[in-house]
């Protein structure tokens, strides 16, 4: 009997490598398909931007740049915003939202020392900044009221608080109502500012080169996380591109974690990646899925959704 048990315990460790070789053997061969995924998805990405970028313009921008990919053509053409108006009229925009940080996270009710000795100095530099304003050579007649009504309007009400000593929600209230106007007019210059020469740049450019195929020209939008809702440069794009933000047919928005290198060092490898990634989506997802958006978002959100709202109530 124990014989018997030996042979069989010894027919058991021959087979068990055996079996094991045939399930690690099935892993693989299921694992070679997601190879084979991964190499003619790089393959069809490389072949399909190599093919867009040899047939139409691209555009690549970067807060204050612009640059223009002509066919064929590795070297960019770059225009540089002028950011002066911009610079100034944010930096008083700023001075509302200044006020504010210093005083409501800190508490409502008494001021401290700190607070007091804050606002008297920002007064003074408000004050300074009023008079700077007024005398300063280049400013357009819109510009200069815009700054000077809302410099006065913050040093108001910095004077107004210093001096009650205090903070409460009402005065909150009356400050954000004030000052709101004055910095919508700041913003509203600071974007026009911007878009006119952006547009100007980009009607030279159509001009320049007028046998591109600029109704099917791709744009590329590199954005930090805070405006990629609205984002003025990704709205040019969509209005000279004829694109829909939902959609990202020809314009799309590479998000990064941190600034990125200017233009002039050339454009992130991983964002032109993303760019030719999401240009091969769409023909993946209408020949495959049927709908060419399917996968601008996660592949498996329909199934998730369906499966979340079948479950009872947390």
């Amino acid at each position: 009997m124990a014989s018997r048990h030996g042979m069989l315990a010894r027919a058991a460790l021959v087979a068990l490598p055996l079996l094991l070789a045939g399930a690690a053997a099935r892993a693989d061969a299921v694992d070679d398909l997601n190879a084979d995924f991964h190499q003619t998805y790089e393959a069809a990405r490389t072949h399909l931007f190599a093919a867009q970028r040899a047939a139409v313009p691209l555009l690549v921008n970067r807060f204050d740049q612009i640059a223009l990919y002509r066919p064929g053509i590795d070297q960019p053409e770059i225009f540089n915003v002028d950011q002066t108006a911009f610079n100034r009229v944010r930096s008083v925009a700023h001075s509302a939202a200044a006020l504010y940080l210093r005083l409501v996270p800190f508490g409502l009710g008494q001021l401290d020392a700190a607070r007091l000795d804050w606002l008297a100095g920002f007064e003074r530099r408000l004050t300074a900044a009023e008079t700077e304003t007024a005398a300063k050579a280049g400013l357009s007649a819109e510009q200069r009221a815009a700054e000077l009504g809302l410099l006065a309007e913050v040093r108001r009400f910095t004077q107004r608080i210093r001096q009650r000593g205090e903070i409460d929600q009402p005065l909150l209230d009356e400050y954000r109502d004030a000052v709101r106007p004055g910095i919508a007019r700041c913003f509203h210059i600071a974007a026009a500012a911007q878009l006119d020469q952006f547009r100007a740049q980009l009607d030279r450019w159509r001009a320049a080169y007028p046998t591109l195929a600029w109704d099917r020209a791709l744009g590329l939008v590199m954005a930090t996380h805070q405006p990629r809702r609205l984002y003025l440069q990704r709205q040019l794009f969509d209005w000279l591109l004829r694109d829909d933000p939902e959609r990202e047919d020809r314009v799309v928005v590479a998000e990064t974690l941190t600034g990125t290198p200017p233009l002039e060092q050339g454009v992130s490898p991983e964002a032109m990646r993303l760019l030719s990634a999401v240009m091969l989506d769409k023909v993946l997802a209408e020949g495959v899925l049927g709908d060419p958006l399917a996968l601008q978002s996660d592949a498996l959100g329909p199934a998730a959704q369906e499966i979340i709202r079948s479950w009872p109530p947390p």
